[in-house]
């Protein structure tokens, strides 16, 4: 291990701890072991996991004696997460934006949410703004949110509608019956189409975009104002943003 100083060394040993016990993490580890395989003295071992676990970064099971990772890495590696599906994709919408000349979002699943995590404006943008990067959803309200949980497997959308099933009211009084109904028409087609019925005026087409193995790993959705989304061009949209998205795989 190279040290060039006493701060370096306690970051260099902070990272080794906890990719040690990332290493047990399924089974935890307890402090001997990690210790051992560390070849650090236990005390120093000791004083550096309890400032993790402090912090949220390990968890301590005080009966059982075992290391687990903590919630805070997880909430770490989620926005890296984030971050890395953003910069994959922007260039993407940025190009969808500019052949369609609308509006276009980036929207992620974040548990039973849907989170925007980009937008860009085309030539035609939506004077009301549907929803701005940030915003979060119940999962199945407006197009591209829908997308992300439409095509799932039958038993997973259902878990995620009847988690969310309290919050649909208050999306103009939507209900499950409302957002199953759309769902499966738009397994039909393998897009989902919003005309009016999440923001008056507006009608968005969700694409899900999926990884190279399948996966959903987020949603594009591209709105305009009703008299722009012909039936025609609706299709021709969605097509589009499959065509550009997968391209990036």
């Amino acid at each position: 291990m190279v040290q060039n100083s006493k701060g370096t060394q306690s970051v260099q040993r902070t990272v080794l701890l906890l990719r040690t016990v990332a290493k047990y993490n399924k089974q935890g580890v307890n402090l001997s072991k990690i210790a051992r395989d560390t070849e650090l003295h236990t005390a120093t071992v000791h004083r550096i996991l309890s400032a993790l676990v402090l912090e949220g970064f390990l968890t301590y099971d005080s009966i059982s004696k075992l290391y687990h990772l903590g919630i805070e890495l997880y909430h770490i590696g989620m926005e890296a997460h984030h971050f890395s599906i953003c910069e994959r994709y922007h260039s993407v919408i940025e190009k969808i934006a500019e052949k369609t000349e609308d509006t276009v979002f980036l929207l992620i699943r974040s548990g039973n949410d849907v989170l925007c995590l980009d937008r860009v404006e085309g030539e035609f943008p939506i004077r009301a703004m549907t929803i701005e990067i940030g915003a979060r959803r119940p999962l199945g309200i407006g197009a591209g949110s829908l997308a992300l949980i439409a095509f799932l497997p039958e038993e997973e959308f259902k878990m995620v509608l009847s988690d969310n099933q309290d919050r649909y009211p208050d999306h103009k009084g939507l209900t499950n019956s409302d957002i199953t109904k759309l769902a499966k028409n738009s397994q039909k087609n393998g897009f989902v189409v919003s005309k009016g019925l999440f923001h008056e005026g507006v009608t968005s087409v969700g694409v899900p975009v999926r990884n190279r193995h399948g996966k959903i790993v987020a949603a594009i959705t591209v709105a305009a104002i009703d008299k722009r989304m012909g039936l025609s061009r609706r299709k021709e949209i969605a097509e589009l943003v499959s065509r550009i998205s997968s391209q990036s795989n």
